[in-house]
């Protein structure tokens, strides 16, 4: 019998969690998107670590407006817009492994691209935000 898989799914605890702030502006509307990390799977190989970590984003803006609703094959068409985009800060997560050892990660956003002329339901525009993540 070969094994095929020979790296541990590890437990974890959250010890601490901040998000990612970002302040933008497009078309004279302020935005403030947050972006709140979430761990999908923590995997060990030897010394080695694999964590999964996506993102959800919640988007405040001063001039919430209906409109055409957010679709992925509309809104990657359009040109993207952004007078001023600003991180205030980047997102981080502490966590105990069950393996005994913690792990600070640091998530930083690596692209952001502003729809206004598309909204979310709450009348934000759409928002798609890229990040890389690093401990």
């Amino acid at each position: 019998m070969t094994l095929v898989y020979d790296y541990v799914d590890l437990d974890f605890e959250i010890i601490s969690m901040k998000p990612m702030v970002i302040r933008a502006v497009a078309d004279d509307e302020e935005l403030t998107i947050t972006a709140l990390p979430v761990v999908l799977k923590v995997l060990k190989y030897g010394n080695n670590y694999s964590i999964w970590i996506n993102v959800l984003i919640s988007t405040k803006t001063n001039k919430p407006r209906p409109g055409p609703q957010c679709n992925p094959v509309i809104v990657t068409s359009r040109p993207a817009k952004a007078e001023k985009i600003e991180v205030i800060s980047n997102g981080t997560l502490r966590l105990r492994l069950s393996d005994g050892s913690e792990k600070e990660i640091v998530i930083k956003p690596t692209n952001i691209s502003l729809y206004p002329d598309y909204r979310d339901q709450f009348g934000a525009p759409c928002v798609i935000l890229n990040w890389a993540v690093f401990w």
